[in-house]
């Protein structure tokens, strides 16, 4: 499986790329990770605007893939339903693509063109850990899926 990860956001602090680079080196070589760094906008007239930037430099990295977008609003899941969705993204979709938005939050135009809206939490994380968290729960439900006993109930 192809997952890919846009995120607004670089030039990470050294322990956000240690944590990402450990779960990824736990996965094996049929699930592969994409992380795709966009640098946010500095120079802006309004949040909207920040944010269309944004959403155009995220759009140059889509195509036709699955495409799950991080947001406050959207459905969660326990990791057995995401690995049960994952498991039904992976039969049905050849890649897969997270984006998570910015410190101000993500355009309408990709929310629009969201296949699923995912959210971690009732709780608000900084964007910066958010790819921490997918990738964890990534790999957690690669291993459920695998009946690896990382996931314990």
């Amino acid at each position: 499986m192809k997952i890919k990860i846009i995120s607004i956001g670089n030039k990470m602090p050294a322990w956000i790329n240690e944590a990402f680079d450990s779960y990824m080196s736990k996965l094996d070589r049929d699930f592969t990770i994409q992380l795709i760094e966009i640098k946010p906008e500095k120079k802006f007239d309004s949040i909207e605007q920040k944010k269309f930037s944004e959403a155009e430099k995220i759009l140059s990295h889509i195509d036709k893939e699955f495409l799950i977008v991080l947001d406050e609003k959207g459905l969660q899941f326990s990791s057995q339903e995401l690995a049960q969705k994952l498991k039904h993204w992976s039969e049905h979709f050849k890649h897969i693509t997270f984006v998570i938005g910015g410190a101000d939050g993500i355009h309408e135009d990709i929310l629009h063109k969201a296949n699923l809206t995912w959210s971690l939490s009732k709780s608000t994380f900084p964007h910066t850990f958010v790819r921490i968290l997918i990738t964890e729960q990534l790999y957690r439900a690669h291993s459920i899926l695998e009946n690896h006993p990382y996931h314990r109930e």
